[in-house]
């Protein structure tokens, strides 16, 4: 129905990162009005560690802490370091074939702190490459004793996933040249584990933010291969039109584990945190027929109709009293509201210096133009960080003001673009550090 694609800060800058992308998920949360309990998450491809294992068929039975245990021997992770998830690939005789998705629990509950913070707990963690393969496999892609390839390209990285005869093969992650873009990806293909005359019989499907018509006529040049073309989207209709859906594939495959049966039942979500589904089995559901079957019998019509009739009595009781204590739970409410409010404006009261005339003042002395993103105050010294057209100008606004002294930048100024709506405006980042003047500030 709806997508959006935002520049982010780059990792260096952790807080300003996590706040900007936290605030970009509320926001298009809070104008859709979407429920906050059906949301399902995708952490990128470089935070996991994908694996192909072969295992003795004896370890399915409990295959998650046979996992769990060699988990050093397949990863960097120590036991309990990670959070993962599998699925089995094909069941031989004596064998078993999976592949498996670790990534480490100190990213996945950075992820889930951040989330936590506007009250989302995901149903879902995947990974950018399990989806695709879901609304790949969705849209009918994969057709039997054929040989397809799904490369997802950004602009700096690329993913090939090799999929025969409907099971997935090889998935590999790498980085990509300045220059010759489609001739690595071909000649990576070349090496992959595609055997005799597969290469020329392969399907190359190709999506990502670094996808475009004119990569895809690159691709078809080379003729190694049976045909290049975008990923299928035939089985779903697009609420919001738009004629680049391939580059957002893999974040349309995110939610589908919520809508439909999907091919790869993988979720990176810590296992104490999914929702457990309880299923009755056979012998309870016997037992409580019973049980039924025997009140039904003991109970005589009489008993029946007067447990009705008291029953109907405390129901219209309740009804009759219940604008009388939803009133009272109302002013209970409201006396713990306002005692909240006594108390904070008392402590604000009683502190050396004002708040609030310290945020009153920096309201008065800025100009519209800047934006304060970050605030800080340990009650001899402010610290104030933000953007602006020029970082220079604002040391001696705050410079005049009666309330600072000893201003200062406590950080290099640098220039970034950023959009407001359509239009790109270059801005200074700065940070500035000042101390307050010894006296009383009333607000």
């Amino acid at each position: 129905m709806d997508y959006g694609i935002h520049p982010i800060l780059s990792e260096n800058q952790k807080e300003e990162r996590q706040a900007q992308v936290v605030s970009l998920i509320n926001t298009f949360i809070s104008r859709h009005q979407i429920g906050r309990e059906r949301i399902s998450i995708s952490i990128p491809r470089e935070k996991v560690v994908v694996r192909f294992i072969r295992l003795p068929i004896a370890t399915k039975e409990n295959l998650r802490k046979v996992l769990e245990y060699e988990m050093p021997k397949y990863t960097p992770f120590e036991k309990g370091e990670a959070c993962f998830d599998y699925h089995i690939l094909k069941e031989e005789k004596e064998w078993l074939n999976l592949f498996a998705v670790f990534a480490k629990r100190v990213d996945v509950d950075q992820y889930l702190s951040s989330l936590k913070k506007i009250g989302i707990q995901p149903i879902s963690i995947q990974v950018p490459f399990t989806a695709a393969l879901n609304l790949f496999f969705y849209n009918e892609g994969a057709k039997e004793k054929e040989v397809s390839v799904l490369l997802d390209v950004s602009h700096s990285f690329f993913e090939m996933n090799l999929i025969q005869a409907g099971d997935l093969k090889e998935t590999l992650h790498l980085p990509l040249p300045s220059e010759g873009k489609e001739l690595m990806m071909m000649s990576t293909l070349q090496r992959s584990g595609l055997k005799g005359d597969s290469l020329s019989k392969a399907e190359v499907f190709v999506y990502g933010l670094g996808s475009d018509d004119r990569m895809l006529a690159s691709l078809k040049e080379i003729d190694q291969i049976k045909g290049v073309s975008f990923p299928p989207l035939n089985r779903m209709e697009a609420g919001k039109p738009t004629s680049e859906l391939q580059k957002i594939y893999s974040s349309i495959g995110i939610p589908l584990k919520g809508l439909a049966k999907t091919h790869l039942d993988l979720n990176l979500l810590p296992f104490e945190m999914r929702k457990k589904v309880r299923q009755i089995g056979k012998p309870l559901l016997i037992i409580l027929a019973s049980i039924a079957l025997l009140l039904t019998l003991t109970w005589g019509i009489g008993v029946s109709m007067w447990y009705r009739k008291e029953l109907n009595a405390i129901t219209a009781e309740i009804k009759k009293r219940r604008p009388e204590v939803e009133a009272v739970e109302r002013l209970q409410k409201q006396k713990e509201d306002l005692g909240k409010e006594i108390s904070t404006l008392a402590r604000i009261k009683m502190e050396e210096v004002s708040k609030i005339a310290i945020l009153h003042e920096l309201t008065q002395l800025l100009p519209s133009t800047v934006w304060i993103w970050n605030f800080k105050y340990t009650g001899k010294e402010i610290e104030i960080s933000g953007f602006a057209d020029s970082a220079t100008d604002l040391i001696p606004l705050l410079d005049k003001s009666p309330f600072f002294e000893r201003v200062e930048l406590s950080g290099p100024i640098t220039k970034e673009r950023m959009m407001r709506g359509s239009e790109v405006k270059e801005k200074e980042r700065f940070k500035i550090k000042a101390r307050l003047e010894n006296r009383r500030t009333g607000s």
